[in-house]
């Protein structure tokens, strides 16, 4: 039933490990552009957030935050949280190895960081807009809970959240019209965000706009590594085991397929 998507999953995760392997500054410099995309994201998030009727602005934030993973989609970009599903269905699919899938994890992950950091930088110099201004108060209370959250929380709401981030991915990559696409990228997205998920490379983008200038004595470096260690645990768990490892127990039958169309074939005329 899946197995066609399962092929397109695998061979795309054994595409990004023959690239982290053979070009890795070209591997780093897409998972930049991964960091800044999504950070665009939160950019557009926390400002219609900002002064939104609170019975609304989780939902207003997680309707718009869905243009950062339309934009990764269309553009093309090495998103962490996407490879958190690609690789294991490549190694699984024995198309990449253990070694592959860790390279182009923390390849991945560090670009994004990057291109986070790159981007909160600029934004900050360019006044730090709705964030830094009239909607300051709101952006550092959601960072400094963040970083106050207790490790299971975040855990938690890392798997929570990569598990609804793949089955967009999942999901609009078993249709080549783009109408389609966008509307299987929004839902899920549009959920995880209204729901307070963590998305790790989302708080990359965040922790460094709050860190990059003044900011409340709650807000720190310490606090920032906790929660991105949780939420990247639980975003690997997320995507790698709710996700990939879900569908491919499903999946991946191809014996079985191939007994079924054969008695299929051979089925006497009624």
């Amino acid at each position: 039933m899946y197995n066609e998507a399962l092929d397109y999953m695998a061979q795309t995760g054994a595409t990004k490990a023959t690239l982290a392997r053979t070009r890795l500054l070209a591997f780093l410099v897409g998972g930049a552009m991964a960091g800044a995309y999504i950070g665009f994201g939160d950019i557009i998030m926390f400002t219609a957030g900002a002064h939104a009727d609170p019975a609304w602005s989780h939902l207003i934030m997680g309707a718009v935050f869905s243009a950062a993973l339309t934009i990764v989609v269309f553009a093309g970009a090495e998103l962490f949280t996407g490879m958190a599903m690609y690789m294991p269905i490549a190694v699984m699919a024995k198309k990449a190895t253990i070694g592959d899938l860790v390279r182009v994890w923390v390849t991945g992950w560090v670009g994004n960081l990057i291109g986070a950091f790159v981007l909160a930088v600029l934004l900050h110099a360019a006044g730090g807009g709705v964030l830094l201004g009239d909607g300051s108060q709101q952006f550092f209370a959601i960072v400094q809970a963040k970083m106050s959250a207790p490790a299971g929380q975040l855990l938690a709401r890392g798997i929570l959240c990569n598990w609804l981030v793949c089955l967009a991915i999942w999901m609009s990559s078993r249709t080549s019209d783009a109408t389609a696409r966008i509307m299987l990228i929004f839902w899920p997205i549009t959920i995880f965000v209204a729901a307070g998920f963590e998305h790790s490379v989302a708080n990359m983008f965040a922790f460094c706009m709050a860190l990059v200038g003044d900011h409340p004595e709650g807000i720190t470096i310490a606090g920032a590594a906790k929660n991105l260690f949780f939420v990247t645990v639980g975003n690997i768990i997320g995507g790698g085991v709710f996700i990939a490892c879900g569908y491919w127990l499903q999946g991946n039958n191809k014996a079985a397929d191939a007994k079924q169309q054969s008695a299929g074939t051979h089925a006497p005329a009624e």
